[in-house]
């Protein structure tokens, strides 16, 4: 079965044209569904309107009637299509390869979630773990260097990291959708589906030789929402040992002389860019 793109959308209407304009570019074969979780900003609906389906293999455009969070819209398009999913925010940009990278990680043994490099996700973050590093300069360059920094080893991950991530189907099955009760316009979703899929057997695989650049918080700004005390508490009460796990990832670091080598290597050839584009008169 085919693996969909899920893109929930809600406002950031300035955005969508870098992220759509990217997709057509790497992932034009995927089947993309895109919802409008009733945005008040009328560009959103009027962009994906007149948004050029030859662009893509196969694009469907749904609306949401009234707004129903960001969790329950990435569960609409779970359950709108057939076999793995991918969820990817309105506010990422993608880069060459970054899809067969990541399918082919989901298919490293009983695996429920795959998360790419970035430069703000958190623990999936380079060249610096944990820290919201501003967008490369040149997003490609950023990826080639990922890819020139060695064989992936995949680490498994306490948790998947939401602006993008490949959902396995046969975790879905098992152990239902994402928490959109408790965790309605995002926030900590992703934290406790993947305990909930690490309770089932399943492993959480961070892909070290795909990357996708995250601008960060751009629909959640109109909700002023922030990652809060909340959202990890209710994750808490659930798993108490998932802050210890998350603690134990960050210390061990398993990437870490790789996150050095990405950003020596993206240093080097960013420069070599530039000397190539200097012109001798």
């Amino acid at each position: 079965m085919n693996t969909t793109v899920i893109i929930p959308i809600y406002n950031a209407y300035k955005v969508l044209t870098g992220l759509f304009d990217t997709l057509s570019e790497t992932a034009a074969d995927l089947p993309i569904i895109a919802i409008n979780d009733a945005s008040p900003d009328m560009r959103v609906g009027n962009f994906l309107k007149k948004l050029d389906s030859n662009r893509f293999a196969s694009l469907t455009i749904l609306d949401n009637q009234q707004n129903l969070g960001f969790v329950a819209t990435v569960n609409r398009g779970i359950q709108a299509c057939q076999g793995d999913v991918i969820t990817l925010n309105q506010d990422t940009l993608v880069t060459t390869g970054w899809h067969q990278k990541i399918l082919k990680a989901g298919n490293l043994g009983k695996v429920a979630t795959v998360t790419p490099l970035t430069n703000n996700g958190e623990i999936a973050s380079v060249p610096e773990l944990c820290v919201n590093n501003p967008l490369p300069a040149n997003l490609e360059l950023m990826a080639k260097a990922c890819e020139l920094a060695g064989e992936p080893i995949y680490p498994e991950m306490p948790t998947a990291v939401g602006f993008c991530m490949l959902i396995k189907r046969a975790c879905i099955n098992m152990i239902g959708l994402l928490d959109s009760e408790q965790f309605g316009h995002g926030y900590g979703e992703e934290n406790d589906y993947s305990c909930r899929a690490r309770a089932a057997g399943f492993s959480n695989i961070l892909c070290d030789n795909a990357y996708v650049a995250h601008i960060g918080n751009q629909s959640f700004q109109d909700f002023d929402l922030q990652p809060n005390q909340t959202a990890l508490d209710k994750v808490l009460a659930r798993y108490p040992n998932y802050l210890d796990d998350v603690t134990r990832f960050i210390a061990t670091d398993p990437l870490q002389a790789k996150r050095k080598k990405i950003g020596e290597i993206y240093r080097q050839l960013l420069s070599d860019s530039d000397r190539s584009c200097l012109t001798v008169f």
